[in-house]
């Protein structure tokens, strides 16, 4: 009885500081986003409190078969059927932009991977995303000299839905920033 409750009570713990899986940000400080990409303080926070024993590290592979040490969504936002930044996406991404700047993140690298919802055809989201992701990725480059082999786009269009039940739901469209393994 005891083994089942604490199984059912490890699936209710998600410590404060950390981002659900399926939470797109709307803003974000660069502290929390270096906290959330730096795989070792981003480990640290997913098992602050808990020890594991035995645990291997976490690690995601997306479609592109890159490896995955940390990832956080952000409602980065565009202009309807377009990649041009609106105002609200620059002030998020001028946060993400003093991340990568920080000392903590300075030796990694990563993907900047665009997503859509299931509005329009496969082939128009796969390229919006694609465009989206560059645009991003240019933002971070052109106003905070980040160095661009330190980025990698990928465009996934609308084949990783953080919502699949609710394709259409606008919080399926977001940059995701991703620390390559």
């Amino acid at each position: 009885m005891h083994g089942k409750l604490f199984t059912a009570l490890m699936f209710f713990i998600i410590p404060a500081a950390a981002a659900s899986a399926q939470e797109v940000l709307t803003t974000a400080t660069p502290d929390f986003l270096v906290r959330s990409l730096d795989p070792i303080l981003a480990q640290k926070e997913k098992t602050r409190g808990l020890k594991i024993v035995g645990a291997k590290e976490l690690e995601t592979i997306n479609s592109y078969g890159d490896k995955l040490a940390a990832t956080v969504n952000l409602a980065v936002n565009f202009h309807f059927g377009s990649a041009e930044l609106t105002p609200q996406a620059q002030q998020l991404l001028d946060n993400v932009g003093k991340a990568l700047q920080s000392s903590e993140l300075s030796a990694y690298r990563f993907v900047i991977g665009g997503h859509t919802d299931a509005t329009g055809t496969d082939g128009d989201n796969l390229q919006l995303s694609r465009a989206r992701a560059a645009s991003a990725t240019q933002y971070l480059v052109s106003h905070y000299k980040i160095a661009p082999q330190r980025l990698v786009v990928r465009a996934f269009g609308e084949t990783a839905l953080l919502f699949p039940e609710s394709p259409e739901d606008g919080r399926n469209r977001r940059v995701e920033i991703s620390t390559l393994k």
